[in-house]
């Protein structure tokens, strides 16, 4: 199982190719303060129906499958990671300079977090709409 501390260590990025089982494809990589850096393998999982939603909660899973990294799921694990470090960049070099240390500036970097992550879940929730069910 992956683990890190303080986002340094091994995490379980994306969900995809879900099945009507509720098993989907995830890959483990090495990470650096929570950014996804190599890609080690791909598993197919069944979380723990206990599990947290919450961040730094830690999860459970059934280990299904053991395969090389998913290439399609590297590279959109690729592009969310490089768009929010890309949104970082963007507040910290151009924002937040010129808007000094006021609410304004703390409701900017929110917008600059939450971009990329609610993208991130939109595109999953829609992906998952698409899954087979098990009626099909």
């Amino acid at each position: 199982m992956p683990s890190s501390v303080n986002g340094v260590g091994t995490k379980y990025y994306g969900k995809r190719d879900v099945r009507a089982d509720g098993s989907y494809l995830t890959t483990n990589f090495i990470s650096l303060l929570f950014v996804p850096l190599i890609p080690i393998h791909s598993v197919r999982v069944v979380p723990d129906p206990k599990n947290s939603w919450l961040p730094f909660s830690t999860n459970y899973y059934m280990i299904l499958e053991k395969r090389w990294p998913h290439p399609l799921q590297v590279l959109s694990i690729y592009l969310w990671a490089a768009a929010a470090v890309a949104m970082g960049a963007f507040y910290f070099m151009a924002m937040e300079p010129s808007l000094g240390d006021t609410w304004v500036s703390r409701v900017v970097f929110a917008g600059c977090v939450g971009i990329p992550i609610a993208a991130g879940f939109g595109v999953r929730y829609l992906l998952l709409r698409r899954a087979p069910t098990a009626s099909e």
